[in-house]
């Protein structure tokens, strides 16, 4: 049986052209790798990772826009779940 884990997010500023996400249970990997798409985008003026202390912090993703910055981090959440199932697609089945 396959366990589905639900990643939680905190929301610590949430605002049309700016946001900052607490990720829960969650080391720098995949904020980074959000991160990295994020900044090819021509319409965000800032995306970083911070974590606070390495042992006890949780990563937080910021992100700054001139556009609407959830309607980009949804693009490039979709991007990346495309990326994937195009990884998946093209391993060795068993």
């Amino acid at each position: 049986m396959q366990q589905v884990v639900f990643m939680k997010l905190n929301y610590i500023e949430d605002e049309p052209k700016s946001i900052i996400l607490e990720f829960e249970d969650s080391d720098r990997s995949l904020p980074e790798i959000i991160k990295s798409r994020l900044v090819e985008n021509k319409d965000v003026e800032f995306a970083g990772v911070v974590k606070d202390h390495p042992d006890i912090a949780k990563p937080r993703l910021i992100v700054r826009s001139s556009k609407n910055v959830k309607a980009i981090l949804a693009k490039v959440v979709e991007q990346l779940q495309d990326d994937i199932k195009e990884l998946s697609s093209s391993l060795p089945k068993k």
